[in-house]
């Protein structure tokens, strides 16, 4: 069991600049358009509004972080993203990355196999500001940009780095907690998903209960009966459905979705 401390979270919006000068914000979590919340839809922290950016003088850039997770069709955010930041001819030119963003996977792999509404889920992070994880691509993109900006005249980056998995989880429950408790309370959703071994851990610290061991066998995706106050909630801990964690877990979450499509009314 995981203790859970319930600070306030962090008081300010803004929590870093992204290359090319948007505010990286602490992002609200999203409401279901609906009367009530059909699930409570927990991730590990919000992604961002990546670019494929052909720079000058450089070969391209494949998936540039450039602004926050766009709630709205990602041509329509790239192009609003362009306006806002006054782009340049100078600057190169920036297109959409071909594989889908880590949103729609969510729909995909997660909502529609489980027979869910996306309009109908209350989704939040356990830390709700984009982090960028040390030596992956992200972090050689940044450094690219950097490198760039220093002759162009434009603003560093200066985005925060990704904790490891266990301060990350600390992190989420000693200054979230209160936060996140208040709104499982808000959603009143009797269906919990968790995206993640972190988010999977911080729900088990909010609800103190047991962690959830992941493993690559025919437990995963059981959903698991979890008292939370006088409320009974239903818990499917998965992993993200964008992991890069290997095959072996890609493929387990696309058997668990095909496996919930086929019980479905019309699967």
């Amino acid at each position: 069991m995981i203790d859970v401390c319930t600070d306030e979270g962090w008081s300010l919006p803004a929590v870093g600049t992204y290359p090319f000068g948007r505010p990286a914000l602490r992002r609200a979590p999203r409401l279901p358009e609906t009367d009530r919340a059909a699930a409570f839809v927990l991730g590990v922290y919000p992604g961002a509004l990546r670019v494929r950016w052909h720079r000058p003088g450089g070969p391209p850039v494949a998936a540039l972080a450039v602004d926050d997770e766009p709630s709205i069709d990602a041509e329509e955010a790239m192009d609003a993203w362009r306006a806002q930041v006054g782009w340049r001819p100078e600057w190169g030119t920036v297109e959409l990355p071909d594989p889908p963003d880590a949103a729609r996977l969510v729909v995909t792999e997660v909502l529609e196999p489980l027979g869910l509404d996306p309009r109908a889920v209350y989704a939040t992070h356990c830390v709700p500001n984009y982090f960028v994880k040390s030596g992956d691509r992200q972090a050689t993109a940044i450094a690219a940009y950097d490198r760039f900006a220093m002759t162009a005249g434009l603003p560093p980056a200066a985005l925060h780095r990704r904790p490891d998995r266990h301060e990350l989880v600390h992190l989420a429950l000693r200054r979230e907690g209160r936060n996140l408790l208040r709104q499982l309370k808000d959603a009143d959703a009797p269906l919990v998903i968790t995206l993640g071994r972190e988010a999977a851990d911080v729900f088990a610290g909010l609800a103190g209960t047991d962690r959830i061991p992941f493993r690559l066998t025919g437990t995963y995706g059981s959903i698991h009966p979890v008292p939370l106050g006088a409320r009974e909630l239903h818990w499917i801990p998965l992993i993200h459905p964008a992991t890069r964690r290997g095959a072996g877990w890609r493929n387990t979450h696309t058997r668990w979705a095909l496996e919930r499509s086929r019980v479905l009314p019309g699967g």
